[in-house]
């Protein structure tokens, strides 16, 4: 090499170094937001507005989505609240059980209905919409997870065609899910990761 090229080499080292430096950089403050905003995208929170019923979806083995129906039906959000369940051991739907402890947090028993046998969102989709046809209802307010209520509304929307539905999903908290730093939390991260795959299930017409 000559003297001319070594010149030339030594001179553009500096900006290569630069320039990992600046990638590295903008790796480690646009990964984390890029990752979070995905993960945000997940999320649908529509303004508070009354509705005919309000439908807490079923899969919570923390009774929050219930606790979440009942607190908007005290609030005068809707006159009535569907849960959600399926048959369980000993004969136990746990759709009865739901409406139990919504009638300990204060839902008179003859404002709840129950589905039974609700194995996915799209089921429950076709529930609450032959429920609103028979009762003559035109709006429904979904209550579920947050990760999970973007996907939910997809599914009514497109199974329950000629109903208006809202979202009012759980508030991100601990120990369930939140968006902010997902991928450092092995629960969320599993979460996300599952919800992220499940809508490739949802876009083909999948049964959730």
């Amino acid at each position: 090499m000559t003297e001319i090229g070594r010149s030339r080499e030594r001179r553009r080292w500096p900006w290569v170094v630069i320039a990992i430096l600046c990638l590295l950089l903008g790796s480690y403050f646009l990964v984390p937001a890029a990752l979070t905003g995905v993960a945000g995208a997940l999320v649908r929170i529509d303004p508070e507005t009354r509705a005919d019923v309000i439908v807490a979806l079923g899969g919570d083995a923390r009774c929050l989505r219930e606790k979440r129906a009942a607190e908007l039906y005290l609030q005068g959000v809707a006159p009535r609240v569907i849960v959600s369940g399926v048959p369980s051991a000993w004969g136990i739907n746990t759709g009865d059980a739901a409406k139990r402890y919504l009638v300990t947090l204060g839902v008179p028993e003859t404002d709840i209905l129950v589905l039974r046998e609700s194995w996915n969102t799209r089921v429950e989709a076709l529930k609450v919409s032959e429920i609103m046809k028979t009762n003559s209802w035109s709006s429904a307010v979904i209550v579920t997870s947050p990760f999970h209520s973007r996907r939910a509304l997809l599914t009514f929307d497109r199974y329950s065609r000629g109903g208006t539905f809202y979202s009012s999903p759980l508030p991100e908290k601990s120990p369930e899910w939140q968006r902010e730093r997902w991928w450092s939390r092995r629960g969320d991260m599993g979460t996300t990761i599952r919800e992220l795959m499940a809508w490739a299930n949802t876009l083909v017409g999948g049964l959730k």
